[in-house]
């Protein structure tokens, strides 16, 4: 039994001492609850808890009963199958430490003991010692149940509050931020302060397994959440304390393939965040890896948004670049995004490996091709903007 094994009678016969014991202690289990109601109330988790007299009571003569039963090997009626599993269970659900319950039960042991011993016949008192040991069987027996009941009602319990945070995280995602019920409910299944400052970021679809197990890494990985095949960390960005990373730092996610949003300055802006971060995510591709922010992926936001209207403009820009070869069309393209990248024209000449005249003469090129100056704040936006969309020459430049 001390594994959990069915309680099953003993082969030989039980000595008529232990029945007239038994039976004594049965007609007797008022009293003996009594001093089980008194001892109870001394063990830390008892005391004030949310366990009434009248439970207490009811679970305790319920329980000697049991006990009394499997010790004199007497029939168990209906009403006591499953008592031990059910009292784990409720004493999960009242809040009552598995150490304090574990410790009321225990005690049962001794109280049985004590009450026993006091009905014995002197004369009876060296052989009836001798069954200690079942007693002490008796109350293991209900012990590993009390505790498989109790450990099955925790797991039930944290399944339903993951059901109910997962619901409510879902329904805050979606709104619109403004409901104050709603928000108050999803901070409390959080776990969070709803006025907090929120971190969102969202893993490249090719990067989510790294984005995982670099949060798990950086002890965060219960802040993550799966909806429609997105990855998405929300974290609330707690004020510096002595010897952590300053707030609004997470050097981890530097190297991640990853959108992070502008930050959330409370939990109703984090639907806001999130969708910001699920149209910028696609940007972040295995070609420009690392984490990127509004700053960085703007231009394919702001293409996507074009419509019908993109395709257009990309036309008018870059059409009249068909006139000319793919090789040239390369190269103007690519002193382009070179160019607007840095705004100078010697970085470009650097990173490209030319001459600065070149750099010149090619962007001198393009205006003379297209009509479109990179060095005029409005032609600059409208050739960025197309240089995110799909050409027309077939080619996403």
């Amino acid at each position: 039994m001390p594994n959990g094994e069915p309680y099953t009678p003993r082969n030989e016969p039980v000595r008529s001492v232990v029945s007239d014991v038994v039976a004594d202690c049965m007609a007797d289990i008022d009293s003996i609850t009594d001093q089980f109601l008194l001892d109870v109330q001394q063990i830390e988790g008892y005391a004030g808890s949310t366990v009434d007299d009248k439970d207490l009571r009811e679970t305790a003569v319920a329980s000697l009963e049991l006990l009394l039963r499997l010790v004199g090997e007497l029939p168990l009626p209906d009403r006591l199958a499953g008592i031990s599993e059910a009292l784990g269970h409720r004493r999960a659900q009242q809040g009552v430490p598995l150490e304090s319950l574990l410790k009321a039960v225990r005690m049962d042991f001794r109280l049985l003991w004590v009450a026993m011993l006091e009905k014995v016949p002197a004369a009876s008192l060296p052989d009836f010692t001798q069954d200690a040991v079942r007693v002490w069987e008796a109350v293991e027996f209900h012990t590993i149940r009390v505790h498989a009941g109790y450990l099955d009602e925790l797991a039930s319990m944290a399944q339903a509050k993951e059901q109910q945070r997962a619901f409510l995280l879902s329904r805050l995602l979606t709104s619109d931020g403004k409901d104050p019920q709603l928000l108050g409910q999803a901070a409390r299944a959080l776990g969070v302060d709803a006025e907090s400052r929120f971190i969102v970021a969202v893993a490249a679809s090719h990067a989510q397994k790294a984005f995982r197990e670099r949060a798990a890494a950086a002890g965060v990985g219960q802040f993550l959440h799966e909806r429609d095949g997105a990855l998405i960390l929300i974290l609330e960005d707690l004020p510096a304390r002595a010897g952590k990373e300053p707030t609004g730092t997470r050097p981890w996610l530097d190297q991640l393939d990853c959108f992070l949003a502008p930050p959330a300055r409370s939990l109703a802006e984090v639907p806001l965040m999130l969708r910001i971060a699920l149209q910028a995510v696609p940007a972040v591709t295995q070609e420009s890896s690392g984490r990127r922010t509004v700053r960085e992926t703007w231009g394919h936001v702001a293409a996507a948004q074009l419509g019908e209207f993109g395709p257009v403009l990309a036309d008018t820009v870059l059409g009249p670049l068909s006139a000319i070869s793919s090789h040239e069309r390369e190269r103007l393209i690519e002193t382009l995004q070179s160019y607007f990248a840095s705004g100078s024209v010697s970085d470009t000449a650097k990173e490209l490996f030319c001459h600065r005249n070149t750099v010149l003469n090619r962007l001198a090129r393009f205006e003379q091709l297209t009509g479109f100056s990179p060095n005029r704040p409005v032609d600059a936006a409208a050739v960025l903007a197309v240089l995110n969309i799909q050409s027309p020459f077939g080619d996403a430049e």
